[in-house]
This record gives structure tokens, C-alpha cells and sequence, in this order.
């Protein structure tokens, strides 16, 4: 199998806004299920807000947006979107560590009431 990934700025743009669209759609089908609905709750605004910055960015500073989309394209064959995001994190102040630690103990509370 291989992955298609986007290679242009154009392409990453239009790839988060129907990710985005999919994901609401998955909100809609999961309306019942706390879990999934907040989940691609989460993933439509993330695709929402990201395929604005990439637009922005392919308008007013097209050279930053092309690097840009080389490196998501990369991060995505690699298959390491975590690590750069981080990376990323650490370096603006936030604790990762913290939220998936938080993440994790979300996780085990949600298999004890799977498991009851």
C-alpha cells in the first residue's frame, strides 16, 4: 500500500478541510458516544484552524508555507507526526509529559467502564 500524501501548501489545505468535513460528519454518526463525538469534535476544529494558518500562510509568505508542507510531508512518510508536534510543544513552555499523563488516565477510565 502506499500513502498519498500532500506535497503543496494547496494540497495540505485542501486535505484538512475535507478531513475536517469528514470528521464532523463522524460527530453527527456518533452523536451518542461522549467519546467519539469529542473526539472528532476535536479533530474537525484542529483540520478547521490548521487549513486556515496554511492558507494564510500560502497567501502572505508562500516560501515558509512551501517548507512548510515539505516538512508535514515528510513527518507523514515518516509516520512521526507526534514527535514534532513534541518537540513543538516543549519549546513554547507547554509539558507534554503532563497531558499524556492526563491522556493515559482518561484512557484507563474509559476501559473501566468498558470493563463493568
Amino acid at each position: 500500500m502506499t500513502l498519498e500524501t500532500p506535497k503543496t501548501p494547496a494540497a495540505f489545505v485542501e486535505t484538512m478541510l475535507r478531513s475536517a468535513i469528514e470528521a464532523d460528519e463522524l460527530v453527527q454518526e456518533n452523536i451518542n458516544d461522549r467519546w467519539l463525538r469529542e473526539a472528532h469534535t476535536h479533530t474537525a476544529v484542529n483540520g478547521f484552524i490548521a487549513a486556515i494558518a496554511l492558507e494564510n500562510l500560502r497567501r502572505f509568505a508562500p516560501e515558509t508555507a512551501d517548507e512548510l508542507a515539505e516538512n508535514l510531508h515528510q513527518s507523514l512518510i515518516a509516520g512521526d507526526l507526534a514527535g514534532p508536534a513534541y518537540r513543538m510543544a516543549k519549546q513554547l513552555g507547554h509539558d507534554p509529559d503532563q497531558w499524556l499523563a492526563e491522556h493515559k488516565e482518561r484512557e484507563a477510565r474509559r476501559k473501566a467502564k468498558t470493563n463493568r
